[in-house]
């Protein structure tokens, strides 16, 4: 893309602040460019710019224009880096904020170029660096939860100091305590940059394409086929676990560089997904960039100019990645595109998938997501998929309900399920055991039966209220007493608990050695790092069980598990929410997918109290198709998405009156805008953060004229809704409801 000089004679340009400023509006400013900065000024640039008392950092949105403004004298520019944002992402950035209802602010710090820390500019930061390593622990030293989170996050292979504490998100003085007990080294190491040269020399050692198969041939040529396509084109490739999707993906990747095109591809959490990093630099070298929070910041700023430049054209990164500066995008790939990571939950409230769709309308070329466990909007037209059927090695699992409505003891694992574990580590093998807590709000149920409260309207599991001590339909608002017995046996009084992984990790370790035992969960997820180092103790460990939540399910292949048991599959499905059964179905496919991948045979056992639920059964027999359509039928039937667009508006306060008082006024101004029995609510949701909250929900089978007022609604009321203490939260297509 040109470099667009600002003009002397008009050496006005206008800028967006990369900062929060909602009670001024989406605005833009204007600021003179400076004669000595006006040749290296253009559309995008980075620039600082005075900003009240401070400096800021905002990003060039428009060029040209008056420096005459009615007797207001501008203010200069200040500076201008060498990083700037390409065309094609500020405009993607104004559609991603009509189309999300969020401020254009927001979509354009996503594009930003990454800063380079304090430490930019230092010449002993360029030479060099200090590498952590793990030193000799003597005995049990006592820690603090910090020194041992760091502690545990150190590889076998070392660490650069900055990239350890950056992504454990823990302070170097922690790290220097360590070294004072003599539990960590660090050692200094020349830290150069490498050149864009060297970067291409490596992309000649490329590993070669395996041999396809014939239902991978079909599915490549089928793809390569929409990717010649003129104008944009979307596949779904529609594959099992284990089936070689990842190689059909090179093979288009492949193409795209052939052409002299730049590829993206998308991976649901980069912690988690070390493998396909490997496997894509295996194949392409140094024409591969990585994006991703987890990088120190001089090496993201590395990579953030290597891509700019030309010298990687195949991005690898998590959800941010769609916006990386890559010129000439022809092809991005969404793999595990069903994973909900991918929607991100703070302003913008975007999804990728919606990103990478506006980002290649203008140029046209391929978006293709790949799953084993389609979401069900992508399974509404026939059209557009690409199946592969079979995996790659190893037969599926066999999986087996264990009905734990005849079990006994009160143990978080059946019998049945001990048993199994028990002889998968006789055998010196590995065990996946997952316990999903997504259910922790608390669904009503039967203890004897398996019976839950459901809202008779809306088809969705009650949630109880102990303010008004009433059962709550989160997406209609419908409230319901609660019976003092099963309404459906009679034999017990409803109950709400949701067991946690910390009880199930007790008892695995009163049957698996304490060393065995590799937990993940919200109290191990704090980082990349300490994701990577439970990993691969567990790889590198026989025999050994890895415990957890649905973040065991997500993408791993270790060849020596055989055995996966799901502790309750029940706890996901009863949320309130319409993606309930989908989620249940998808996360029951995909760790049963975890099992027997190098050949030796699988077994999965799923404990639940509802066998007979059909996205539970439809699971195990492997029933993809009768699942997508009997959940469809469900969706026209009661109006959702994919049938309806939905809108979630909430307000949020310290105090709740003003909280439930602000979503009521919005009820009132928007209702008689919308069409009847579009508007849901207000229901009140759970406390978040010490703040009340009451939410509604807009679900329309016309979108664009829906949003177009709820933008205006919100452009009037957001600014007197902030002056008296509520915050209101838009999130258009949402995931979450809670």
């Amino acid at each position: 893309m040109p470099h667009v000089p600002v003009e002397s004679q008009a050496g006005v340009v206008q800028v967006v602040p990369l900062l929060k400023l909602h009670h001024l509006g989406d605005c833009s400013f204007d600021y003179l460019v400076p004669p000595q900065l006006a040749e290296r000024v253009g559309l995008g640039s980075v620039v600082a710019v005075p900003f009240g008392r401070r400096t800021v950092r905002a990003i060039v949105v428009a060029l040209g224009g008056s420096p005459d403004r009615g007797g207001v004298e501008l203010r200069l520019l200040e500076s201008v880096a060498e990083d700037r944002v390409p065309e094609e992402l500020i405009d993607l950035g104004r559609l991603l904020a009509r189309r999300y209802l969020c401020s254009f602010e927001s979509c354009l710090r996503l594009m930003a170029p990454p800063t380079a820390g304090r430490r930019a500019g230092s010449q002993a930061a360029a030479r060099r660096d200090l590498v952590v390593s793990a030193g000799m622990p003597t005995g049990s030293p006592r820690l603090t939860s910090k020194q041992r989170a760091l502690l545990e996050a150190i590889p076998v292979a070392g660490i650069s100091a900055a990239g350890l504490c950056e992504a454990v998100g823990i302070g170097r003085g922690v790290l220097r305590t360590l070294v004072a007990k003599g539990l960590v080294e660090l050692r200094a190491r020349p830290c150069a940059t490498p050149s864009v040269a060297s970067f291409e020399r490596e992309a000649d050692t490329g590993a070669a394409a395996p041999r396809l198969w014939p239902e991978q041939q079909e599915a490549v040529d089928a793809l390569l086929a929409a990717y010649e396509e003129p104008g944009l084109s979307t596949r779904l490739l529609w594959g099992i676990t284990g089936s070689g999707k990842t190689e059909v993906y090179m093979r288009l990747i492949a193409r795209a560089l052939e052409d002299g095109m730049a590829a993206i591809l998308l991976v649901p959490e980069i912690a988690l997904t070390p493998q396909m990093i490997e496997r894509v630099r295996g194949r392409f070298g140094g024409r591969v960039g990585v994006l991703h929070s987890g990088l120190a910041k001089q090496e993201r700023l590395r990579e953030y100019r290597r891509i700019a430049g030309g010298a990687a054209r195949v991005v690898v990164g998590a959800r941010s990645a769609v916006f990386a500066p890559a010129r000439d995008v022809r092809l991005i790939i969404i793999d595990e595109a069903h994973d909900g990571s991918y929607k991100q939950d703070v302003e913008p409230r975007y999804h990728a998938r919606t990103a990478a769709l506006l980002r290649l309308q203008p140029q046209g070329g391929l978006l293709l997501e790949g799953s084993a466990t389609p979401v069900v909007e992508d399974m509404r037209e026939a059209t557009g998929r690409v199946r592969l059927s079979r995996r790659a090695s190893g037969a599926p699992p066999a999986c087996e309900v264990v009905d734990m409505r005849h079990q006994g003891g009160g143990l978080l694992l059946a019998p049945r399920s001990r048993d199994a574990l028990a002889g998968t580590l006789r055998r010196r093998e590995q065990a996946v055991v997952l316990l999903n807590r997504r259910g922790y709000a608390g669904y009503i149920h039967c203890d004897l039966c398996g019976h839950v409260m459901m809202c008779t309207d809306c088809e969705l599991s009650l949630t109880y209220h102990s303010q008004v001590r009433r059962l709550v339909c989160h997406h209609c608002g419908r409230a319901y007493a609660q019976p003092p017995a099963c309404p459906s046996c009679g034999g017990a009084p409803l109950t709400r608990s949701a067991p946690g992984t910390e009880r199930l990790d007790r008892e695995l370790r009163a049957v698996v050695p304490h060393e065995r035992v590799f937990r993940m969960d919200s109290d191990i997820l704090t980082s990349g790092a300490r994701v990577q180092a439970v990993l691969g103790a567990f790889s590198a460990t026989r025999p050994a069980v890895l415990v957890g939540t649905q973040m065991v399910a997500k993408g791993h292949d270790f060849p020596d598990v055989t055995l996966v048991i799901v502790a309750d599959a029940d706890t996901g499905l009863y949320i309130p929410d319409f993606r309930a059964a989908e989620r249940t179905f998808q996360l029951l496919t995909q760790v049963a997918g975890r099992a027997g991948r190098a050949g030796s045979p699988g077994r999965v056992l799923v404990q639940t109290w509802n066998p007979d639920v059909p996205c539970i059964r439809m699971a195990l027999d492997r029933d993809e198709e009768g699942f997508y359509r009997q959940e469809l039928a469900v969706r026209e039937r009661l109006g959702y998405p994919p049938f309806t667009d939905l809108i979630r508006i909430v307000a949020a306060a310290s105090q709740g009156e003003r909280a439930q008082a602000g979503a009521q006024v919005l009820v009132e101004r928007l209702g008689p805008h919308v069409g009847g029995g579009e508007l849901h609510g207000p229901v009140r949701l759970p406390a978040h953060r010490g703040r009340q909250r009451w939410q509604l929900l807009i679900a329309s089978r016309d979108g664009d004229r829906v949003r177009g007022i709820v933008s205006q609604a919100m452009a009037q009321l957001q600014e007197p809704y902030r002056r008296r203490g509520v915050t209101l939260m838009v999130d258009v297509d949402p995931l979450s409801f809670s």
